[in-house]
């Protein structure tokens, strides 16, 4: 791992949306925006945590730095970010995200302890976008009725939760 890694683009991404992250769910409150605002800063958010990944993808600046950077940031974002906008989700919701966020922790201790290497998952970047959606939609409630929001909640979480396991499964079975 050099030093310089931390100057490359896509870790340069990870970074600002890290640190713009944070700022933003320390000195504000999701009530000092509207809901459209909050609508975009998830947006934003999510948008920022696929760009690097392509950005290092596409131009080959993959470093050791990146990958565990990126994850990282993308756990720790995402999971302040449900806490910020929990006046909006149901507890439930932000409880079963948490468990499927702890197994994953669970599986990339065991990454980094083996050396194992996981390959990125298109259903992966679906849940996550999927996720991303459904938080925007339960901000979106507070202004509009969302018909169906709580099953499609569950439809989105099995399938979080799906993903989570195939990729443990083929990281224990197909790697180890």
């Amino acid at each position: 791992m050099s030093p310089r890694d931390i100057f490359l683009l896509p870790n340069l991404i990870t970074l600002l949306r890290f640190f713009f992250s944070m700022y933003l769910f320390y000195y504000y409150t999701p009530s000092n925006f509207n809901s459209f605002t909050l609508i975009i800063i998830i947006a934003l958010i999510g948008l920022s945590d696929s760009l690097d990944g392509i950005v290092a993808r596409r131009f080959n600046l993959v470093s050791k730095l990146g990958v565990i950077l990126d994850p990282l940031t993308d756990r720790i974002v995402f999971i302040i970010l449900l806490i910020w906008l929990s006046s909006f989700i149901p507890l439930t919701f932000i409880y079963a995200i948490l468990i499927r966020e702890f197994f994953v922790l669970l599986g990339s201790i065991y990454v980094l302890i083996t050396g194992s290497k996981i390959n990125v998952s298109k259903k992966g970047k679906y849940g996550t976008v999927a996720l991303f959606v459904l938080i925007c939609l339960f901000v979106l409630n507070t202004t509009i009725l969302v018909p169906f929001l709580s099953q499609l909640a569950v439809v989105v979480i099995i399938f979080y939760f799906y993903v989570a396991i195939e990729y443990l499964y083929n990281l224990i079975y197909k790697n180890g």
